[in-house]
């Protein structure tokens, strides 16, 4: 389990960073990144409608500095990755459901995703898959509120004001 969560935490400081810059280069984001920005409400599959040169930096080098760094066993890191792509399949999934488990153990879930896809709420949120630290170490985390909406369901609401 500690070569897990030191995958967790090398994978999350590698797409973290790498997320970021994508964000603040004008010529990534224009031309790779914010393909997957398109997305302005997330669903689950859109979790992986990226660029493939994105795919390849985020998800393979980050991927492979993790297998390589904690050096996990085959079958750790096939569990490793399992877990992290349904991790990162739930935080677009839009929903915020009772009893998800990924909302009970991680505060960068599903609702602190959304929050980063909304108008404006793209310079907060950076982090991912699996903690917040960077952004609130670096001024960017964006707290929320879920409320509740009149059709149903719950929505993810920014605690601070995002106009410019």
């Amino acid at each position: 389990m500690l070569q897990v969560f030191m995958a967790m935490l090398v994978m999350d400081t590698w797409q973290s960073f790498v997320h970021r810059y994508m964000h603040h280069n004008k010529f990534l984001y224009r031309h790779i990144h914010s393909r997957h920005h398109r997305l302005v409400v997330p669903y689950a599959v859109g979790a992986l409608y990226n660029h493939p040169l994105e795919g390849l930096l985020l998800d393979t080098f980050g991927g492979a500095m993790s297998f390589l760094i904690t050096e996990m066993t085959p079958r750790t890191a096939v569990f490793f990755f399992c877990f992290a792509v349904i991790k990162t399949i739930d935080d677009h999934c839009g929903l915020w459901l009772p009893g998800n488990i990924f909302h009970m153990f991680f505060q960068n879930n599903t609702a602190y995703h959304d929050i980063h896809h909304q108008l404006k709420g793209s310079k907060y949120n950076y982090s991912q898959p699996f903690f917040s630290v960077w952004d609130r170490m670096l001024g960017t985390y964006m707290p929320y509120s879920l409320v509740t909406r009149r059709q149903g369901g719950l929505e993810a609401r920014p605690l601070k004001d995002l106009r410019v």
